[in-house]
């Protein structure tokens, strides 16, 4: 019985253990690059959309202003400025919610292995 038990708390164990893992790989591997919303105090990056390597396109908000930034290993431009109205426009007409959905993990991981078939 006590073989039984130990069983159990080692099956146990092993499936908390895959869980957490799951939730680091989500959060930290998988998030680079495509995580949601990033929030400072001040700054808010509201998405990030990579457009090739090392190349991004991030909407930015610095209070009530929008900035289009175009973002590469070397340097960052400022593409478009936005008011806050006109953003508001953009994601209702888009169809879009307030707040950003997050990544699954299945979603994460297929986005993952496609980037590394990419780079080969």
């Amino acid at each position: 019985m006590t073989d039984e038990i130990l069983a159990l708390i080692w099956g146990l164990a092993v499936i908390v253990l895959v869980l957490v893992l799951a939730y680091l790989f989500t959060r930290y591997v998988a998030g680079r690059g495509m995580s949601g919303p990033v929030k400072g105090r001040y700054v808010k990056v509201l998405e990030a959309v990579s457009v090739g390597r090392e190349q991004k396109l991030l909407l930015v908000q610095v209070g009530d202003q929008i900035h289009l930034l175009g973002v590469t290993a070397g340097s960052i431009t400022e593409l478009q400025t936005v008011g806050r109205e006109e953003f508001d426009h953009w994601r209702e007409s888009a169809g879009q919610s307030p707040a950003p959905e997050s990544v699954s993990f299945q979603e994460a991981l297929r986005r993952v292995l496609q980037q590394r078939r990419k780079s080969r």
